[in-house]
């Protein structure tokens, strides 16, 4: 028990006429209920993508004095890997307007929170 309670239980409230004692013993800041939805969020962007093979491509470029022919093989990896991180963004985009969460996460999308929470409606609370 804290000094607190003991001090409130034992304070004298005749001395003060315009504060009552409503019986709370905590201000209640918000309802200790889960609600029934979760704002809709989009996944949020991943950094930027092939950012080594675009440092590599343009380092070839330096040296080569931006010769497109000579660094033939670092512009193709940067061209794959751009292709693979816009196959990898549109699987994500399907998958997350089919409700299904993001490949290697555990966050479900809150369209399918959601209709999750809709299923087993919060009871109202008697703190209103």
């Amino acid at each position: 028990m804290r000094p607190t309670d003991v001090l409130l239980k034992t304070a004298s409230v005749k001395k003060f006429t315009n504060y009552r004692d409503l019986g709370f013993k905590y201000k209640v800041v918000r309802i200790p209920a889960l609600r029934d939805e979760v704002k809709s969020r989009q996944p949020k962007t991943e950094s930027a993508t092939c950012v080594n093979e675009m440092s590599r491509m343009m380092d070839c470029w330096k040296r080569t004095d931006f010769n497109q022919g000579a660094c033939s093989q670092e512009t193709e990896t940067f061209m794959q890997c751009v292709a693979a991180s816009k196959a990898a963004s549109k699987e994500a985009r399907e998958r997350s307007a089919k409700g299904l969460p993001v490949k290697g996460s555990s966050f479900r999308p809150s369209k399918q929170v959601n209709e999750m929470l809709a299923r087993y409606p919060q009871p109202e609370s008697n703190l209103k």
